[in-house]
C-alpha cells in the first residue's frame, strides 16, 4: 500500500487510478489559409527511474528470448491508460463537427502520421493515426464528453510497436485488432515500386513476444474542429505493476527532486517516405 498525493486527491492502492489533467485546453478551429486550424497537445506519463531489481529481472527475461526483441522497461499490461475528454463549441448559434486523433510515443519511438508518407501519389489518403479520428457532432454552444478506453489505448500501444519496431504498414497495423495478441512478427522494410507505391511485405522471422510489447508513455492528441472549439482532457493511469508512476504525478516534471527521479524519455521520431524519383535523362 502506498499513498500518492495529487492536489487534494489521495490515491491508495497501486492499482487505483491516477489522473493527469491537461495543463490547459486545446483551442482550435479558427480560420486558416487551408481551412480551420488544428490544435495539438501531449501529456507524458511521469515514470520513475528503473530500479536495480527491475533492471536485473528484465535482463534475466531478456536472456531467454531473441536479443533482437528488446524488452522495454514499461511493457503493455504494466499500465492501463485511458483518456477522458470534453469538447466545448464556442459558437452559440451553429452546431459543429470535430475529430480527435490519438497518437503518442513509447520509450523507443514517437508516431506522428504527418511524418509517415506511404505513397508518392498526391491523392493517396493520409497515413492513419493510432486511434480516434471519428466525426463528432457538437451542438451550438454545447459540450460533448467521451473517453478513449483502456482497451483502445492498449490497442494503440501495440499498433505503435507494430508500426515502428515491427515495420508493419500503418494501415494494416491500425485496421487489425491487436490488443489481445500474444506476439507479432517483424516485417520486411517498406519498399516501393517505380510509381512510389508500397510493395507487399514479408515476415523476417523475428518474433516479438507480448512481454516485449512497449507501452505508450506519452499521449498525443490532434484536435480538428470545423469551427472555434476547445478540447479539455485528462489522462487516467492505473499502475498495474506498481511503483512505475511517480508519486508526485505531473508535479514531478517541475519539482527539483522529482525531475531527478524520472526515467529519461527520448523517443526517436518515426519517419517514412517513398524515394524521390530520379529526373528523366536528357
Amino acid at each position: 500500500m502506498r499513498t500518492v498525493v495529487l492536489g487534494l486527491l489521495l490515491v491508495g492502492c497501486t492499482n487505483d487510478p491516477i489522473y493527469l489533467p491537461s495543463p490547459q485546453g486545446i483551442a482550435a478551429g479558427e480560420p486558416g489559409m487551408d481551412g480551420p486550424l488544428e490544435g495539438r497537445a501531449s501529456i507524458q506519463i511521469p515514470v520513475n527511474t528503473e530500479t536495480m531489481e527491475d533492471a536485473a529481472d528484465r535482463a534475466r527475461r531478456q536472456a531467454l528470448i531473441d536479443p533482437g526483441t528488446i524488452i522495454p522497461y514499461v511493457a503493455v499490461d504494466d499500465l492501463e491508460v485511458s483518456v477522458e475528454w470534453t469538447i466545448k463549441n464556442n459558437d452559440p448559434a451553429m452546431p459543429g463537427n470535430a475529430r480527435i486523433q490519438l497518437n503518442g510515443a513509447n520509450q523507443f519511438f514517437e508516431y506522428d502520421p504527418s511524418l509517415v508518407v506511404l505513397s508518392s501519389d498526391d491523392e493517396a489518403p493520409p497515413s492513419p493515426g493510432l486511434g480516434g479520428d471519428i466525426p463528432l457532432d457538437i451542438p451550438a454552444g454545447g459540450t460533448l464528453s467521451g473517453v478513449f478506453r483502456e482497451d483502445e489505448l492498449r490497442e494503440a500501444s501495440i499498433d505503435l510497436d507494430l508500426i515502428t519496431r515491427g515495420q508493419t504498414n500503418p494501415f494494416r497495423a491500425t485496421l487489425l485488432v491487436d490488443k489481445n495478441r500474444t506476439d507479432f512478427a517483424e516485417m520486411s522494410p517498406l519498399m516501393y515500386d517505380d510509381d512510389g507505391e508500397p510493395l507487399p511485405q514479408t515476415e523476417t522471422g523475428l518474433k516479438f513476444p507480448r512481454e516485449a510489447f512497449a507501452q505508450l508513455l506519452r499521449v498525443d492528441l490532434v484536435f480538428k474542429p470545423d469551427r472555434p472549439m476547445v478540447l479539455e482532457y485528462t489522462v487516467r493511469v492505473r499502475d498495474v505493476r506498481g511503483e512505475i508512476v511517480h508519486d508526485l504525478a505531473m508535479a514531478a516534471f517541475t519539482d527539483p527532486v522529482g525531475m531527478g527521479e524520472l526515467e529519461p524519455f527520448m523517443p526517436a521520431p518515426y519517419e517514412v517516405a517513398p524515394p524521390v524519383p530520379m529526373p528523366p535523362a536528357n
